[in-house]
């Protein structure tokens, strides 16, 4: 078999493939169980969204000696496709986590492809424990490394990269083959940052559902000796040159060699709100506003808004023309002006605020029109060590409060506890799972170690 040669590759293949579930730490193995209790309860809330029913859809099609279960059903499906439909359910409402470094990502896009191979292996919790906490070491370490939004790129590049190493793991690749697949899974699948510009689209929740399926079917080629380019991260027309413009701190990859346990998943943030992680801080600061004047504000009680924010929430969830006008879910998730004035008005966001009635409310819109967004130098020397946003309102009465939040709740600096990770779970699956079926998914995962067989998981949240 050629042999693909790049230090980085290898660096990152050989720290997956050998990290035992006996060197984890308890804290990170207890923070993978509530991200896979977070992922599952994100998932089943999307079970009847639009791009997720076409997904589905599409993937009952797809039958296969190497399948995965759909999750929400007792189908199962190619295991490509099954990883590709389950991912999107993650992701769809804005509502997994989240790290952000020189480059945001969304981690737990990952888990629904981690939990596929581990089901189609029949391996339990602590394989999948294991390759969990791998691919979220691999992926953080890829954003601190560089920035790809900045030269145009979509950070779902990092997750093909990142879930690679963790399937390799699970399907029992060696170096070499694991080096391969992700070369394959590199290489040819360039994701544009263009997803995430303008009015968005279905695309926005499906591009790093497809980077898992790219991950999926590269390792799969790999696995029956399929080669992929040499140098594919490091070479003459590779991921770093091409993408990031040689703007790449290797050392942070290198690390990887001399770690002797995974902890960046401590450094990820849980999400209280289905809304882009830039404004979480601002759903805060709002509510806080909104708590102060004791009932909801009205655009009539309105002088005006002021939004004082860091250049990188301006760039993806302000500047555009459509966030001030969002037409869809998805570019309602990703408005900052927009979610603040929900939750001027209602208190909080919460998902049936993103129905099309409730996007296009006159009063949210009213509300829009009477703000100013400014980046301060201040805030923006803060990130992304702190998220701050700080909203002030002036009513017409003469009042004027303002609340500004650094660490919005689910951030390392400010976490979330394991009763409201599970609250959470609880109110996205209500009336959608049974209450015996919430309680025995809770349990599951709290044991998530425990499970011989990862399937045991999976068929205790059929819809």
């Amino acid at each position: 078999m050629c042999m693909v040669r790049d230090s980085l590759g290898e660096a990152i293949v050989h720290y997956a493939l050998n990290i035992r579930f006996e060197d984890l730490d308890q804290q990170v193995i207890n923070e993978v169980k509530r991200r896979v209790l977070d992922s599952l309860g994100v998932a089943l809330a999307a079970f009847t969204a639009e791009p997720v029913k076409i997904a589905r859809g599409i993937a009952r099609n797809y039958k296969s000696s190497i399948e995965a279960t759909l999750w929400g059903t007792p189908n199962t499906a190619a295991i490509d496709w099954a990883s590709f439909t389950n991912a999107l359910m993650v992701r769809y409402l804005d509502y997994n986590d989240t790290y952000l470094g020189k480059e945001p990502l969304h981690p737990s896009d990952m888990i629904p492809t981690l939990v596929a191979a581990a089901e189609y292996r029949r391996l339990g919790g602590k394989d999948l424990t294991t390759a969990i906490a791998a691919s979220y070491e691999v992926g953080v370490r890829l954003c601190d490394a560089g920035s790809l939004r900045l030269h145009g790129w979509d950070h779902v590049n990092y997750i093909g990269i990142a879930v690679t190493a963790g399937l390799a793991k699970l399907m029992g690749l060696d170096e070499n083959k694991a080096l391969n697949a992700l070369s394959i899974a590199t290489v040819p699948h360039a994701a544009m940052r263009q997803s995430r510009v303008g009015e968005l689209s279905h695309w926005k929740a499906a591009a790093t559902a497809n980077s898992s399926r790219n991950a999926v079917f590269a390792t799969l080629l790999a696995m029956e000796g399929f080669t992929g380019p040499d140098a594919p991260l490091k070479g003459e027309m590779g991921f770093i040159r091409q993408l990031l413009a040689n703007e790449f701190n290797e050392k942070i990859i290198l690390e990887l060699s001399s770690i002797p346990s995974p902890k960046r998943i401590l450094d990820t943030y849980i999400k209280p709100y289905p809304v882009e992680y830039h404004a979480q801080s601002a759903v805060d600061a709002a509510r806080e506003i909104r708590r102060e004047y004791g009932k909801a504000i009205e655009p009539d009680d309105v002088d005006y808004i002021v939004i004082d924010t860091f250049k990188a929430a301006y760039d993806i969830i302000v500047k555009d023309p459509e966030k001030w006008d969002p037409k869809t879910k998805e570019t309602a998730d990703h408005s900052l002006m927009w979610v603040t004035a929900v939750a001027l008005m209602h208190g909080t966001v919460e998902l049936h605020h993103y129905r099309p009635e409730n996007i296009r409310d006159p009063r949210v819109l009213s509300l829009i029109r009477k703000m100013k967004v400014n980046v301060d130098p201040e805030l923006d020397k803060l990130y992304p060590s702190a998220i701050p946003n700080r909203v002030t309102v002036k009513f017409k009465d003469g009042r004027e409060l303002t609340a500004r939040v650094d660490y919005p709740r689910g951030h390392p600096k400010n976490p979330m506890i394991d009763e409201e990770v599970e609250n959470k779970f609880r109110m996205l699956t209500d009336g959608i799972l049974t209450r015996d079926q919430i309680s025995t998914v809770i349990s599951l995962v709290r044991n998530l170690e425990n499970l011989g067989d990862i399937k045991q998981l999976v068929k205790a949240i059929i819809v």
